[in-house]
């Protein structure tokens, strides 16, 4: 079966193929090959893959649908002029606008990921707020003709972006349960070591007054 939408779920998830890849159990080469269209996935891996994204399995074999052109769009009384941009350029422009704040969901991504790896020592971090750069790309790069839609797609990338928001917050913590168990865990053998080294230190001292009668 064809999964038509994995490289785009799996971006939106802001995932890496090695990172689904270890979330999924589903290796990187097949993860690739999938995505380029290069071979078909079974049954058991589509289950898999739709599991460690978060979606259905029905999610990931539907293709997407294709945007509706602006020139055929209903329009009504006072309506501004529909665009003349095609699906491809909207979608590139719209790629555009976007881009701020899709740079900005990487860092925190990247930031979040740094802070997992620094076992919860917060790291400086300066950014510029990216929503005042998206509304002046908006304003400049779309027709008010254009901007009806383009605006849809902004909300519904931005539903997407919660999503992974939330995603990202629940491995976090997921994280940080884990580190705060290793820790107990290393507390734990420190005091069975210690322990041990008590009851080796008496046992020798036993041993050596046996020795002396």
């Amino acid at each position: 079966m064809e999964v038509n939408r994995l490289r785009e779920l799996r971006e939106e998830a802001i995932l890496t193929v090695r990172e689904l890849a270890d979330r999924s159990g589903v290796s990187e080469d097949t993860i690739t090959k999938l995505e380029h269209g290069h071979r078909n996935a079974r049954p058991s891996t589509i289950r898999k893959l739709a599991k460690a994204l978060d979606v259905t399995p029905q999610q990931l074999r539907r293709a997407p649908e294709p945007a509706v052109p602006l020139a055929e769009a209903p329009r009504g009384a006072g309506q501004p002029q529909a665009s003349t941009k095609t699906v491809e350029e909207f979608e590139d422009t719209l790629a555009r606008v976007r881009e701020p704040g899709r740079a900005e969901a990487l860092r925190e991504h990247q930031a979040a990921r740094r802070l997992i790896s620094s076992e919860g020592m917060p790291q400086r971090r300066i950014v510029d707020p990216p929503e005042a750069e998206i509304g002046k790309r908006f304003v400049e790069e779309f027709s008010p003709g254009e901007r009806p839609i383009a605006f849809a797609e902004v909300v519904i990338d931005r539903e997407r972006f919660e999503l992974a928001n939330a995603n990202l917050e629940a491995n976090y913590t997921r994280a940080r349960e884990l580190l705060r168990e290793r820790d107990e865990k290393i507390a734990q053998l420190e005091e069975e070591n210690a322990r041990l080294r008590e009851e080796i230190a008496e046992l020798r001292t036993e041993l050596t007054g046996v020795d002396n009668s």
